[in-house]
């Protein structure tokens, strides 16, 4: 008997407009009780909501969603939070945990749902889950003390404080590092094999497929086809196992390619690598660290001082293992970037029309008083007048990026700047960057 069965399934948005979106259409699998799936695809091909259709959070707009034999679109709005407590528990990418609430207070949330009034028997659970998961010692702190990893399992330990027979999950390990994204998938292999539960995950990485009973391949929000991992999580331990798996991960992403196509589709890949490998003193694992901690200096989820300890802290203790020297530099970039897009960002109305300017044009006076303490040199009033011509132009989007760069670029006598060709390069990358970054940014 199907744990799960979609049945024609079609989610539709905007059914008949001009600008009618189909982003699930005749979607038809069963899941059996206690199998492991994974929903594989690009961006945008529909897996998200997929994993909302069976988790309730989508209805279809034709065809049926059945879970243990229930028809869960047809429940009214009591039936089916009841239900979901009961039966689905949900990992998400982006944790989703109360910042207002310590770590055990957001476990137990879904047993207060629930509508368990026993406070002793609710914090039990929790508790075991605490030491399930190696998190005891942070169950009083609050999540955003947390390591991503460690957030991570304090959402799949609320997923499963109700013991639901079903945890769906959604690029879960899409924040986190090399090696906590490891531990997460350790987890939920444990929680299939071991504690029987019936396991679905939405990923675009295929190096998760392994891990799989089955994998639907989905493309346009269609499951274009079905695969069964026959040889799930064996390991090769023969000589050159390593390469034969790359190629195997590689193959299973890419059916119907020859392993000589492969090595062509690789190449841009490789190249990229290569590069990186040659521009940056920082391996993978410190760069997706990296990157997590920028994106959370730019949400305002650290401060400015915050974002340089995170860098120079070692990797055992959840930093990026930069040197003091690197750390700084770094952490002085980004904050340079933000303080130039907080001046985008920001109202100068007020200032301005006391000093005589329209608002973009006393910004870009600001830009160019910057460029030229950091690097803007010799140059002459007349350039200086035609610099911020420009800027305020490309601020104000009349102009786009290639004719910026140009009038840079072009001698003066022909309408342009007249910049060394170095500079205009510099000048463009961190102008163009702070434009990028301006969109929400978090003041402090």
């Amino acid at each position: 008997m199907p744990h799960i069965k979609i049945e024609n399934a079609c989610v539709i948005y905007n059914e008949g407009s001009d600008n009618q979106v189909n982003a699930l259409m005749d979607v038809n699998f069963e899941i059996k009780p206690q199998e492991y799936v994974i929903i594989f695809g690009p961006s945008g091909c529909g897996k998200s909501t997929l994993l909302n259709l069976i988790a309730g959070l989508e209805k279809p707009t034709r065809g049926k969603v059945i879970i243990n034999e229930q028809d869960i679109s047809q429940m009214d709005a009591n039936e089916f939070a009841r239900f979901h407590c009961t039966s689905i528990g949900m990992v998400f990418q982006a944790y989703n945990l109360l910042s207002s609430l310590s770590v055990i207070d957001n476990i137990l949330l879904p047993q207060i749902f629930l509508g368990n009034a026993n406070r002793k028997e609710r914090r039990e659970k929790a508790v075991k889950l605490l030491e399930k998961f190696g998190i005891t010692s942070q169950a009083n702190r609050i999540p955003t003390e947390l390591s991503g990893g460690q957030q991570q399992r304090i959402g799949i330990a609320r997923a499963l404080i109700n013991d639901q027979p079903i945890l769906l999950a959604d690029e879960p390990i899409g924040n986190l590092d090399s090696k906590s994204a490891q531990n997460v998938l350790k987890i939920f292999d444990d929680l299939n094999k071991i504690d029987k539960k019936t396991f679905i995950m939405v990923t675009h990485n295929p190096e998760n497929l392994e891990y799989a009973d089955r994998v639907f391949y989905m493309k346009d929000g269609r499951i274009e086809h079905e695969v069964v991992n026959k040889k799930k999580n064996k390991k090769n331990t023969e000589k050159g196992g390593a390469k034969e798996r790359e190629f195997e991960l590689l193959m299973r992403s890419f059916p119907g390619l020859s392993e000589a196509q492969l090595h062509m589709l690789m190449i841009p890949f490789k190249a990229k690598i290569l590069s990186e490998y040659l521009l940056t003193k920082t391996n993978v694992d410190q760069n997706q660290r990296l990157e997590e901690f920028i994106r959370n200096r730019i949400i305002g989820k650290f401060k400015r001082e915050e974002l340089r300890l995170m860098l120079d802290r070692s990797i055992e203790d959840g930093g990026v293992g930069l040197d003091e020297r690197t750390a700084t530099d770094f952490s002085h970039g980004v904050e340079k970037v933000l303080d130039n897009a907080e001046i985008i960002q920001s109202d100068l109305s007020g200032i301005s029309s006391k000093l005589g300017y329209k608002d973009s044009r006393l910004k870009a006076k600001l830009f160019v008083r910057y460029f030229k303490r950091a690097f803007l040199d010799n140059t002459t009033r007349e350039q200086i007048n035609r610099l911020e011509d420009l800027l305020e132009k490309r601020l104000l989007n009349e102009i786009g990026h290639e004719l910026f760069a140009e009038k840079l670029d072009l001698p003066f006598k022909e309408g342009g700047v007249g910049l060394d060709k170095r500079v205009v390069r510099k000048l463009i990358k961190e102008f163009e960057i702070t434009l990028l970054v301006k969109f929400g940014i978090k003041k402090e």
